[in-house]
C-alpha cells in the first residue's frame, strides 16, 4: 500500500500499517518533506500510470485530503483503507475506501463512515451515527448515537458531540468542546456548551 502525506498523520498511519501486518510500498507527495522518512517519498504526478496497489490518503485537512482524491481519481489510482488491530467495531458498520481508523478507537452498532474519513486515536463514534465523506475526527473525540457529521466537517480533539445531532457540512467543532444544538455549514463552534465562535466571543465580553 502507499500512503499520500509523509507528515505526522501520515507516519502515524504507517505505524497502523505496520500493526496490521502489512506493507508500506513508499510515501507519495506532492513536495518532499522537511523531515527525513526511512521510507522512500515519490512526487505525485497525475501524468504518471498509477501503480497497481491502493493508497490512502494521510491528510487531516479536510479540504485538502478532498482534493488530493479527486486527483488521484483521475490518474486512476485505488483507494485502500488502514485499521489499527486495536480498533474496534460494533455489528453492521459500513466502511467506505480511502478511509483511516486508529488505534483504541470504537465504532459501535450499525456506524456508517463515508470515503476517505479519518478515525484517530481514542475515539468513540456511537451507534447508527453517519459520517460523511472526507470527515477528519480528531483524537479522544466522542460522537453520540444517531449523530450526523456531515463531509469536510473536523470534530476537534476532546469534543463531545451529544446524540441525534447534526454537524454540517465543513464545519468545526473546537478541541474540548460539547455540541448540544446542531451545527450549521461552515461554522466554527467552540466552548462548553459549543456555540459559535463570534457568538462565544461576544457572551465573554459581556462575562468581563
Amino acid at each position: 500500500m502507499y500512503i499520500f502525506g509523509a507528515g505526522a498523520f501520515g507516519r502515524e498511519t504507517h505505524d497502523a500499517l505496520l500493526a496490521d501486518g502489512k506493507t508500506l510500498i513508499g510515501f507519495v507527495a506532492d513536495s518532499t518533506p522537511e523531515h527525513q522518512t526511512a521510507i522512500p517519498v515519490s512526487i505525485f504526478e497525475e501524468s504518471s500510470a498509477p501503480p497497481s496497489s491502493p493508497v490512502v490518503i494521510a491528510i487531516a485537512d479536510t479540504a485538502a485530503r478532498q482534493n488530493v482524491a479527486l486527483r488521484l481519481t483521475r490518474s486512476g489510482w485505488m483507494f485502500g483503507t488502514v485499521i489499527h488491530p486495536r480498533a474496534g467495531f460494533g455489528s453492521g458498520v459500513v466502511l467506505g475506501e480511502g478511509s483511516i481508523v486508529l488505534a483504541v478507537s470504537f465504532v459501535s452498532t450499525a456506524a456508517h463512515l463515508g470515503r476517505h474519513v479519518h478515525i484517530n486515536y481514542g475515539t468513540t463514534v456511537g451507534h447508527d451515527v453517519v459520517v460523511d465523506d472526507f470527515v477528519t475526527v480528531l483524537p479522544n473525540a466522542t460522537i453520540g448515537g444517531n449523530a450526523t457529521i456531515e463531509t469536510l466537517a473536523t470534530i476537534g480533539s476532546g469534543a463531545v458531540v451529544l446524540p441525534n445531532i447534526k454537524v454540517g457540512a465543513r464545519s468545526f467543532v473546537g478541541a474540548g468542546a460539547v455540541v448540544t444544538k446542531d451545527v450549521p455549514a461552515d461554522a466554527v463552534v467552540v466552548g462548553v456548551p459549543a456555540r459559535p465562535i463570534e457568538q462565544s466571543k461576544k457572551l465573554q465580553s459581556r462575562e468581563r
